[in-house]
């Protein structure tokens, strides 16, 4: 499969640096003259079918590209395309407001309306695209905005929170996402050659893309049931601890029935005082009582996991604890004791090899402690990329 994704031509607010969501402003004469440059580069290309935006702009720039082909582009209309509302920031420069704030999905009070936005985009790139026009060679034209999700979603590295509001391909330029012989899922190979992160502070994006990078063979439909993808994400908070006792050995909860094996973590409220809930969390599943002031913050994932049907979007903020007191046996709940939950020390290397091992192993359940594909390899890579970035800080 072969996605070429296209941002519209140049308007006049693209020009002045003005927001330009769902305002629905034409193409400027420079505009035009990009656009046309662009389309002369496809005219030639085979292309199945295109998905446009609906907005003007993108219409245009659409019909600019048929208007220099022998063979006319199927079209299609799809509303998930459209640019993000930004409300009260539209007609607004970009020097006027904190733009990096309206884009970054790591910030609690900015998820809900990010995943507005972004959702629709991803239940269309996974519920339908890759499901159905798996063999063709497809064209988006849509936006900037837009852009920005097909790169989170579809690059190798993905976008860190941080990246999304400097992400954005220029008007009228081609991104193009590919599959290849040892994938089934596609990249942007071009912006997957550098990593998106030049800091200690450890930060992944787990998507099926992730996933494909250790199951290359593995389909879409075999990891999405397409059919179930919601409507409206259900998102969830959670952080997890790494605690080392006095012997180095690191905490790690076993679940027998469901076959897991995890980082000690519970869901937390973002509203509440999150070192208060991580103390909480370490001593209900551990019995170990840490000192506040012993907690460091020392990254987090985003795990985007369409079909969930318990979260489909899941943040997890990472903690490490350099010492604590045992005061008491640990108190898993009803739930976690039904699952087989047990508390085990192992060295590093140990956690990691029963972390790969997991990975290996994980498989949809069936029975009462069901849990999808796309939940169980998630889960698995997700506390097994969080072992190994501390092992690397260790060794440094």
């Amino acid at each position: 499969m072969e996605i070429l994704f296209v941002r519209h031509g140049k308007t006049a607010w693209n020009k002045e640096k003005k927001m330009q969501g769902n305002v629905d402003i034409p193409l400027s004469e420079e505009g035009i003259i990009h656009a046309e440059e662009m389309a002369k580069k496809l005219k030639d290309k085979k292309i199945d079918i295109a998905f446009v935006s609906p907005l003007n702009r993108a219409k245009e720039t659409m019909e600019i590209i048929n208007n220099h082909r022998e063979d006319k582009i199927p079209i299609l209309i799809e509303e998930s395309l459209t640019e993000r509302n930004y409300a009260l920031y539209e007609g607004r420069n970009k020097k006027t407001f904190n733009y990096d704030i309206v884009w970054d999905y790591s910030n609690p009070l900015n998820v809900e309306n990010f995943f507005n936005f972004a959702w629709p985009i991803t239940k269309f790139i996974f519920g339908k695209l890759l499901r159905a026009y798996k063999d063709k060679t497809v064209l988006i034209v849509s936006h900037g905005g837009v852009s920005k999700i097909f790169e989170m979603l579809l690059s190798k590295n993905s976008l860190y929170p941080e990246a999304v509001s400097t992400y954005l391909p220029n008007n009228s330029e081609i991104i193009t996402y590919k599959s290849s012989e040892e994938t089934n899922f596609l990249y942007n190979a071009k912006a997957s050659e550098e990593s998106n992160q030049e800091t200690d502070y450890f930060f992944k994006i787990i998507t099926p893309n992730t996933i494909a990078q250790f199951f290359p063979k593995m389909n879409v439909e075999d990891l999405i049931d397409t059919n179930k993808i919601s409507d409206d994400p259900k998102i969830r908070y959670r952080a997890s601890i790494i605690f080392p006792r006095e012997d180095k050995k690191i905490a790690i909860e076993l679940y027998k029935n469901t076959k897991e094996v995890k980082l000690p973590a519970r869901s937390i409220e973002p509203t509440r005082n999150i070192l208060h809930q991580v103390r909480e969390i370490l001593l209900q599943m551990t019995g170990y009582l840490g000192n506040i002031s012993d907690f460091y913050h020392i990254g987090e994932t985003v795990e985007i996991r369409p079909s969930d049907p318990v979260a489909e979007i899941v943040f997890t903020e990472i903690y490490y604890l350099s010492k604590g007191t045992l005061v008491a046996a640990p108190l898993p709940d009803k739930k976690d004791e039904e699952e087989g939950f047990h508390l085990e020390f192992y060295s590093l290397d140990e956690a990691l090899d029963l972390m790969n091992k997991c990975l290996i192993e994980a498989k949809s359940l069936d029975n009462e402690f069901y849990r999808p594909l796309i939940t169980k390899k998630s889960i698995a890579i997700r506390d097994k990329l969080i072992l190994e970035n501390y092992k690397a800080n260790q060794n440094k």
